[in-house]
């Protein structure tokens, strides 16, 4: 039997090709290097006061507290055109990439990861007359970032139009304790956006603050051992 004949003949994924691509300056991603930034609604109900707002320092002190979320993928919508002569086709007729992702946090002991969302969540209800509020009251966002080795962003999503839709209990026991206590939290979002800095350039203040506040951060986070972050 004769050996099939190829253009090409040499296979693409040659030892020395994996190896330079593994230690280049891509690399590879690595699921534990990543980071989430969460920006609350910007409106409030009207009498709401300070302390009822989720804040915007309280939002970069809970993202830290981030220890894993999802980044949701997209799907095309098809159906089968039976008006095709022959095999059917599967076109497309329509898009979906909402929903909604599971972020875990892991709690302070004021507890103020639950207390910011909840927070968050009373922005879409007036506590005391019980009216649901305007929905642009009440959504916010979340970006969710891939960092490689030197804590630089390589790859990022932004979940548009996020609120908190569910926070879970949290179960206590009495006996000897085995881990913290973590805060999950289920975000609702209608749509997400790839997150590209030179399709959406900032401004140089904007840019400046983002590169100090970011990375001081990063290296912050990268100098805690392990054990500690588990503590």
């Amino acid at each position: 039997m004769a050996l099939a004949s190829f253009i090409d003949s040499t296979a693409f994924g040659v030892l020395n090709n994996f190896l330079s691509e593994f230690h280049g300056e891509d690399g590879y991603a690595l699921p534990s290097r990543y980071e989430v930034l969460i920006t609350p609604p910007r409106g409030a109900p009207a009498g709401a006061s300070l302390s009822e707002k989720p804040s915007a320092s309280a939002a970069r002190k809970v993202s830290i507290n981030c220890e894993s979320i999802s980044m949701p993928g997209k799907n095309l919508n098809t159906s089968i055109d039976n008006n095709m002569y022959g095999v059917s086709p599967e076109i497309v007729d329509g898009i979906n990439f909402g929903g909604a992702v599971n972020m875990t946090f892991q709690a302070s002991s004021d507890m103020k990861e639950r207390v910011f969302f909840q927070q968050w969540q009373e922005q879409a209800w007036d506590r005391a007359t019980w009216n649901i509020g305007y929905y642009d009251e009440y959504v916010g966002s979340v970006e969710i970032y891939i960092v490689d080795q030197q804590n630089n962003k390589r790859f990022g999503i932004k979940l548009m139009e996020a609120y908190p839709k569910e926070i879970n209990g949290n179960e206590l026991d009495a006996g000897p304790a085995q881990d913290i206590v973590k805060q999950v939290v289920q975000m609702q979002y209608r749509y997400w956006e790839s997150l590209d800095i030179t399709a959406n350039p900032k401004g140089l203040l904007e840019k400046i603050a983002d590169t100090v506040l970011g990375g001081a951060e990063r290296s912050i986070n990268a100098a805690i051992p392990k054990v500690l972050n588990r503590l």
